[in-house]
Formats: structure tokens, sequence, C-alpha cells
């Protein structure tokens, strides 16, 4: 009944730790889904649909799922705390059978021995009363025996003794007349009547007894001669009589010695055969003994077989009891490692996007980039470059190579109410630095119109408050110190010094099971930049930016839900240090609405209609970009793939209409894909 217990408890364990493990695979699959979102930069630059919106809409989805995993982070260390009691537990009774299974044993095992030593005794002592039955039995045909032999001297002494008596009948039939009335003759019984009657008399006086003798002695003298022949006769015959009574004495009495030397040996027969018949009754009940005796052996043998199958058994359900436990214990301390570095691990994620466009003027893009990323200790890390061809289609138009190399570490302090982390982003001169005017591509087409730059320190700090388990707070700072660079393909010497900036951001952020929806306020104040070359030279300042943005997404089935985004920003005009001025400045307003649908756990598809109006005009030194009022339209097409718990894939198309100021317009294409693999 225990090892049932165990079996039934086993059985849940190895219940509850599949759940624990399905729980587990599910904080993996969501966190590879975290690890492919990219941090978004702080600067106030021109918003694209498939990178900051999809992104932004990425980062509330993952933050909910970030939630989630924690939660389910927290539950699988919570379940395997308890598994691993359970486990203990377990491992306590399993030993405690395994110790009555073997004490079961050695009770069996000695009740073994004691049956087998039972039936030695037995097997011993029934030799031993068969051969005092053969023995008895001898001692009964010998007593038989003597009986047999001793019947015919016992016949003989009987017909001696009747032969005798016979003989003393016959003398008796044969006996003389004057016999018949007593042994004494007539003369003597009146001689003794005669001196009684004289005796009483006389008072019965002893002395007088020999007086009277005498005096009745001569009474006979007148007894005829007759009577004295028949007295002599009758002395004769009494004297025959007491030879033959004598004889019959002697025959009688050997007889009587014959009959009871012969009962003595009947009773010594009897005996002997009583001996051997109790000696058999002993046998019967020792073989019956015996019998049952071996039979005691066989059960105590079945006994320990099964008691030795039963030891088996515990001692195996103890193993795997002290295996469960270990892995119990295992998966404790990797849930407890899991909880307190929660967030953590590295991956790598590579990008490809082609963007194509027609109207003014006609080209293409091409923009490979690769990142790899760390997490751990508290710390962060990642490194990113790209692989960028382009062309406008105009001469000089045509750029490739790859582009700056951007490594970012950050420190992160978690607490419960506040987290704050800061670090440094740096900016590797690895891509070209010149480009040729006619290679900068409009504005809104494509993904870049410059490869490199110089050297950028960007100190960057966050302060994240947690109002609850679904709302958070984040306060974001970065400065930039960046350096010189030479800029331009057709002035050899133009050598351009951007102006450092500050950049500050603020986040409100909600993502719950029903709804999500996320505000941000981000302000970037420029510093003050110079151009130097040997034709011209002169300073300018950047307008500062500010962007207000807001998204929501809300579920109207288990399945399907629907989002929406509204982004406001100002990038004020650039002021030279002549007094001509860098046009007005520009008012962008972004909108858009869209259907999310999820196929499952895995996969998820989203359609959107996305909308751009832009007014003022603008050049901007720095990216030889020129802005000027607008309007584009656009719908695009995303589809998001979690392969397994470490791989993950997007694709998204977007199919663009761009309207600018002065009639010219473009039609453009965007696809986009992207791969993580999270190690």
């Amino acid at each position: 009944m225990r090892m049932s217990r165990v079996k039934g408890r086993r059985l849940r364990l190895q219940q509850q730790r599949e759940r624990m493990h399905c729980k587990k695979k599910a904080v993996a699959l969501v966190m590879t889904g975290l690890a492919a979102s990219v941090p978004l930069r702080g600067d106030a630059a021109t918003l694209t649909v498939l990178q900051d919106i999809n992104g932004d809409f990425d980062y509330m989805e993952n933050n909910l799922e970030r939630i989630r995993a924690l939660d389910m982070a927290k539950l699988y260390m919570g379940e395997a705390v308890q598994n691993m009691s359970l486990a203990g537990h377990y491992l306590e009774e399993a030993e405690g059978i395994c110790r009555d299974a073997a004490e079961n044993l050695r009770m069996a095992e000695e009740n073994q021995l004691q049956a087998e030593e039972q039936v030695r005794l037995v097997e011993a002592e029934l030799k031993a009363a068969r051969e005092n039955r053969q023995q008895l039995t001898s001692r009964a045909l010998a007593s038989q025996q003597a009986v047999a032999d001793y019947l015919p001297v016992w016949y003989e002494a009987q017909a001696e003794l009747q032969q005798r008596l016979d003989v003393r009948q016959a003398a008796m039939v044969a006996r003389p007349a004057g016999a018949a009335g007593s042994e004494s003759s007539y003369q003597d019984r009146q001689r003794a009547e005669w001196i009684e009657a004289a005796w009483e008399e006389a008072g019965f006086e002893n002395n007088r007894l020999p007086e009277l003798e005498l005096r009745f002695a001569g009474a006979g003298e007148g007894v005829t001669a007759a009577a004295d022949e028949e007295a002599q006769a009758l002395e004769a015959y009494w004297e025959r009589m007491a030879e033959l009574d004598a004889e019959a004495d002697a025959a009688q009495e050997y007889f009587d010695d014959v009959s009871s030397h012969l009962d003595e040996l009947k009773e010594l027969c009897r005996d002997a055969e009583e001996e051997e018949a109790e000696a058999s009754r002993e046998i019967v009940e020792l073989e019956m003994e015996l019998s049952r005796s071996r039979q005691d052996v066989l059960d105590c043998r079945q006994d320990v077989e099964i008691c030795r199958s039963e030891q088996t058994e515990a001692i195996t359900a103890c193993f795997q009891a002290l295996m469960e436990r270990n892995d119990s214990f295992e998966e404790a301390v990797e849930a407890e490692a899991a909880l307190k570095h929660f967030g953590e691990g590295s991956g790598a994620q590579s990008t490809l996007e082609y963007y194509s466009w027609h109207g003014a003027t006609g080209g293409h893009q091409l923009y490979n980039a690769n990142s790899w990323y760390w997490n751990g200790c508290q710390r962060e890390l990642s490194i990113s470059n790209a692989y960028v061809y382009s062309d406008t289609g105009l001469p000089g138009g045509s750029m490739s190579g790859i582009t700056d190399t951007t490594v970012s570490a950050m420190h992160v302090g978690r607490h419960q109410v506040y987290d704050v982390s800061y670090g440094m982003e740096i900016n590797l001169p690895t891509g070209e630095s010149r480009v040729h005017s006619n290679a900068v591509v409009p504005d809104d087409l494509a993904r870049v119109s410059r490869l490199g730059e110089g050297w950028n320190f960007t100190p960057r700090l966050e302060v994240a408050g947690h109002i609850d388990k679904y709302t958070d707070w984040r306060w974001r700072s970065a400065y930039s110190f960046r350096g010189g660079y030479n800029d331009s393909m057709e002035d050899m010497s133009s050598v351009m010094h951007p102006g450092n900036f500050w950049s500050n951001e603020l986040e409100y952020l909600h993502t719950d099971d029903k709804q999500q929806y996320m505000l941000k306020l981000q302000y970037t104040r420029n510093e003050e930049s110079s151009l130097t070359s040997a034709a011209d030279s002169y300073r300018f300042r950047d307008g500062n930016g500010l962007v207000g943005r807001g998204y929501y997404r809300s579920w109207f089935t288990p399945r399907d839900s629907w989002g929406a985004y509204l982004i406001w920003s100002f990038d004020g005009a650039t002021a030279y240090d002549t007094a001509g001025m860098g046009g007005t400045g520009l008012h962008r307003l972004y909108g858009g609405a869209g259907w999310f649908h999820r196929f499952d756990a895995r996969r998820q598809m989203r359609l959107f209609a996305n909308w751009l109006r832009t007014e003022g005009d603008m050049y901007e030194p720095l990216t030889r970009q020129s802005y000027s009022a607008g309007r584009r339209f656009s719908v695009s097409l995303g589809y998001d793939w979690r392969m397994d718990e470490r791989n993950s894939m997007s694709l998204a198309l977007e199919r663009a209409v761009l309207h600018q100021q002065g009639g010219s317009g473009y039609h453009s294409w965007g696809v986009m894909m992207s791969y993580n693999r999270s190690f």
C-alpha cells in the first residue's frame, strides 16, 4: 500500500514537473521575443513605419510579454521550491519503505532459516523414530515368536494336567463302597463322636482330652474282621488317591507356572506391539509435521522472493526519488537563478531591408544590419554594424560599404520600486564619412544617407519607476560628444565638426491583457556645429527637436486587436552664423491605425494604414538633407514568427505614395526581414 502511495505521489510530482517545464519553455519563448527588440535612438530624426512605428508597438507587446514571463518565472520558482519540498518528503518516505523492505527481508530470511532448521530437526527426529520403530518391530516380532514358541510347552503342561486330573477322576469313580462317607473309617468317626461328646461334658478342658482318648481307645474292639479288611482297602485307596492328588497338584503347579510364564510373554508381546504402534503413530505425526515444515520452507522462500522483489522495487523507488529530489533541487536552483537573473542572456540579430522608389528620380537601397547583445550581472553590452548599398539614379549617387560600428555598455540597477541604468555608447568610425550630394536619398524613402561619421561618445542615464504591475514610467537622458569627420566627396578638404546634443525623453507605459497604451515626450537640444573647407567655412546650429508620441492597442477577441498611433514632431530651423536662416523648421504629424491577428502563441500578422503630413521647409547641413512640405500615405503588412525557444523571425512590407511641395512625388516599396537568435 505504501509503495502504491509513493508511486501515485511520484506520478503527481512528475506531472507537476512537466507543467513546470512547460512554463519554463514559455518563459524562454517570451524571452526570445524580448531579445529581438532594439533600443530606440534618442534623437529627433524622421520616423519610419517599418522600424520606428512597428518597433514601438513591439516594445509595448514585449513589455507585456516580459510581465507574463516574470510572473511565470516567479510561478516556476514557487513550483520548483514546492516540488523540491515534495520530492524531499517522497524521498524520506521512500527511504522509510526501503528500510521496512530490508527489515521484512531480514525477517523473511530468518523465518526461512528457522523453517529449514525445523525441517532438519524433524527429519532427524523422524529418522530416529523410524530406527526406534524398527527396533520395536523387531522386539514385537521376537515377543510374538517367544509366545508362539512357548505355546507348545503350555499346551503340553495343560495336557499333562488334564491327564492327571482324568486319572484322579477315574480313581475316584473306582473307589471302594466304604469310602463313600468321608475320608476316615466309620469306627474312627464313631470314636471321634464319643470323644467330642465326653469332652463337651467335661467342659472342653484340655487336660481332660488325653484321658478321654484313652478311655475310648478300645471302643472299636468289637468290629469284625470284615471291617478290618475294608479298612485296609480304604487305606490303600486313600494312599493311591494321595499319590494321584500329589501328581495332580504337581501338574497343576507346573501348569500354573507355565501359564504364568506364558502370560508374562503375552504381556511383553502386548507391550512391544503397543510400543510399536505408538512409534508408528509418532512417525505418522512426524511425517505430517515434516510435510508442514517443508511447506513452511516453501512459503518462507516465497516470502523471501517477494520481500527481495519489494526491496528491489523499494531501492529503485528510493533511487528514483533521490534522482527526482536532486533534479528538483537543481530545478529550484535553476529557477532561483533564472528569477534572479531574469532577462539576462545573449543573442544576435540580422536585419535585411530593401527600398525601391521611382518618381522625380528612381533608385534603390539595400541595408543589412547585424548586431550582437549580451545582458548579465546587471550589465548590458551590444555591438552593431551594417552594410549598405544605395543608388539614387543620379551621377555619383551610388554608395556602398559598411557603416560605423556602435558599441554600447550599460549598468542596470534594479530595485523594487524603481530602476536606475547608466552607461556609454560609442560610435566607432568604421564607415566612409564622405558622401556625394547626389547620393543623399530623399526624405522618407530609405534608411540611411551616410555610411559614417566621426568618433562619438554618448553617456546615457535611464530611471524607471514601477507604478503597479502593468504600469511604468521612464526618463531617459543622453548627451553626445561628437567628433569631426570629412563629409564631402566633391571637396576633399571639407571637414564637418558636428555639435554635441542633449536628448531627454519621458515615457508612460501601461500594458495589460486587455489594452496597451504608451505616451512619449522627447526633447533634443543641439549645440553649435561648424564646417571648414578650402572654399568656405561657417558655423551653424541645428534647431532643437520636440516629439510627442501616443500609441494604443486593444483586444476585441482573444486573437484579434486593433491599434492606432498619433505622433507630432517639430524640428527647429537651422541657424547660421550669418543673417540667413536655414528654413522655417518642420512640423510633422504622423497617424495610423491597423489590425493585429494572432494565429497562435508563435505567429502574428499586422495590417496598418499610415499617414504623414509635413509642413515647413528646412535644410540640414549635417545630413545634406532638404526637407519640404508634403504628404505620405502607406499600407504596411507584417508577419512575426517565433520558430522555437531560441529563434524568431519578422517580415514586413510597405507600399507608400509620397507627394512633396512643388509637385514632385514618389512611389516606393519597402521590405524588411529580421532574424533573431538567442543563445
